[in-house]
């Protein structure tokens, strides 16, 4: 595989107008897509919207759902569980059993509120790529 020009970064680049931001409130719900894990997020916002990235390496994109309500984005999904391929009666022993897996929701309770009509993502080699306009 051939790696990419260090001048032609995978996903646009972030504005240099924009400020990382501290997510006011960022938890897991009740909802029933809800589990243990949570995808790591980076959110920042610009002069005009927000970008938010987030890391769902493994997840097929079909199994991604974004929505999004006046300062809220909710991101919901499933991560099938890695398997080694083998039989489990050829398993002799499990080293390590780290990566999450099963369903998640994440909800970012932003700062300002966003035009929800104005949603625009990116998914490319497990990074979900998010901007949010914001209203005037």
């Amino acid at each position: 595989m051939k790696a990419p020009a260090a001048s032609s970064p995978l996903l646009p680049a972030v504005d240099r107008d924009c400020q990382e931001i501290t997510i006011l409130e960022t938890r897991t719900s009740t909802h029933p897509f809800a589990t243990s894990w949570r995808p790591a997020v980076n959110a920042y916002r610009c002069q005009a919207h927000f970008v938010i990235f987030a890391d769902l390496a493994g997840i097929p994109p079909e199994a991604i759902t974004v929505s999004v309500e006046s300062r809220r984005l909710i991101i919901r999904g499933s991560r099938p569980a890695p398997e080694p391929g083998c039989q489990r009666s050829e398993l002799a022993q499990l080293l390590a059993l780290e990566i999450d897996h099963g369903m998640f929701e994440r909800v970012l309770d932003l700062p300002h509120e966003i035009k929800a009509d104005e949603l625009t993502t990116e998914y490319r080699d497990g990074l979900l790529r998010i901007q949010l306009a914001l209203k005037s």
